[in-house]
């Protein structure tokens, strides 16, 4: 186990073990807005549930995001959120 007197020197490990581990710079968000973040979120969505009997191949919409949204503002509490994270099955108007 390596420990680090200093922020920067673990921050600098931990980029070169994702590097080591295929995650280059094209991947990386530079300075984000919440906005960049909620479009790379949708389009992760969209890839994990392409599928025939998820989106069948049609990405989500703005509104269809702002839907998933509203849900998440709704749930509140740590517990529901990780349950919504970690499975829960999203309904979406098409």
């Amino acid at each position: 186990m390596t420990t680090f007197a200093k922020e920067s020197d673990f921050e600098v490990a931990l980029i070169d073990v994702l590097r080591q581990r295929g995650w280059g710079d094209a991947d990386v968000i530079k300075n984000p807005t919440e906005a960049d973040l909620l479009a790379n979120w949708k389009q992760i969505l969209f890839e994990n549930n392409r599928g025939k009997d998820s989106l069948n191949e049609v990405p989500l919409t703005d509104s269809e995001m702002q839907q998933i949204m509203e849900q998440i503002t709704a749930l509140r509490t740590p517990l529901k959120l990780n349950g919504f994270i970690n499975g829960k099955t999203v309904s979406i108007i098409r």
